[in-house]
């Protein structure tokens, strides 16, 4: 289950400050008052009454543009167009340019509590540097129990029920060369339409739970080599029951498309049995994958093959 994510005034405050060239002006009251959408508006629209679009959880921005409209309009009109705005009560407001606020904006600002904050840098260049920092902090975040790899250069999150071995697998992996991103739990975020990336929560970061050995650093047993702190996600492989695996998948392998934030991923099921090498099977679906992502699909090219010599009487 995902969980939405949001973002305090206070907060952007604190960590984007300094970068933005930006500091408040009014309405530290509303400090607390928070964003939940990365795109950022301007209420230029609002400004001539149109407030229908006008969304109170976003970040407003005040440009040259709309300070101009408002000084072409009489004083009447531009206290009730800015009172119609600030009484949404609105997340907070950027003014661009170090321009200082006309009395009327700072005076609504003061009575509804809303951050009123100013920026040294232009509305196009301020919009675009917020928004993308806005993408990343607010991007849709997931928490999944697991193990996550990298795997000849790919993201792998081992998966299956508690107990069945999936960190004694990490661990093998690691013995043979791989890179540990997370045990036990895994953050994803979507970064993109098409892209999801994992990574470990901070308390759990390069560390592992190994039942008879407890809690294993892993950067210090294997050093740096053996971590990393963010992979792109590629595969799923999922330890399974034996019994599990249909007859007729042994040929052409039972991969499965499985939603992660809306993403499509290919899931494998790999089946366990006392005497198989899971970690080597890991690492072979993993070049297999690698294999899919160039157009080669193996069991595929058998059968049509197959089917090929059958129909030319050939078997």
């Amino acid at each position: 289950m995902h969980q939405p994510r949001r973002i305090t005034i206070r907060e952007l405050l604190k960590e984007q400050g300094e970068a933005a060239k930006m500091h408040l002006l009014a309405g530290a009251e509303g400090l607390d008052r928070y964003i939940d959408h990365p795109r950022i508006q301007k209420p230029s629209l609002a400004f001539a009454g149109y407030l229908e679009n006008l969304n109170d959880y976003r970040l407003q921005v005040i440009g040259k543009t709309e300070l101009q409209f408002l000084a072409t309009r009489s004083e009447a009109e531009q206290k009730q167009a800015i009172k119609a705005v600030f009484d949404l009560k609105l997340a907070g407001v950027v003014i661009t340019r170090n321009q200082a606020p006309p009395d009327l904006i700072l005076a609504a600002a003061k009575r509804t509590g809303t951050p009123l904050l100013v920026s040294a840098f232009p509305s196009s260049t301020f919009m675009t540097n917020m928004m993308l920092y806005l993408s990343h902090r607010l991007a849709p975040l997931l928490h999944q129990h697991g193990v996550y790899m990298d795997i000849f250069g790919l993201g792998v999150l081992i998966t299956g029920c508690s107990g069945i071995g999936k960190s004694e697998i990490g661990l093998e992996l690691i013995s043979r060369g791989h890179r540990l991103i997370a045990d036990d739990m895994v953050e994803f975020t979507r970064e993109s339409p098409r892209i999801v990336v994992g990574r470990s929560p901070e308390s759990l970061r390069y560390h592992m739970e190994i039942r008879g050995l407890g809690i294993l650093n892993i950067r210090d047993l294997y050093g740096a080599a053996a971590i990393t702190d963010t992979k792109r996600l590629s595969l799923m492989v999922e330890l399974v029951a034996w019994e599990q695996l249909e007859p007729e998948d042994r040929v052409l392998g039972c991969e499965v498309e499985t939603d992660i934030l809306e993403v499509s991923i290919p899931r494998i099921p790999i089946p366990i049995r006392s005497g198989r090498s899971l970690a080597v099977l890991v690492e072979v679906a993993t070049r297999n994958q690698l294999l899919k992502q160039r157009g080669i699909y193996s069991g595929e090219n058998f059968v049509q093959s197959l089917q090929d010599k059958i129909d030319q009487g050939a078997i």
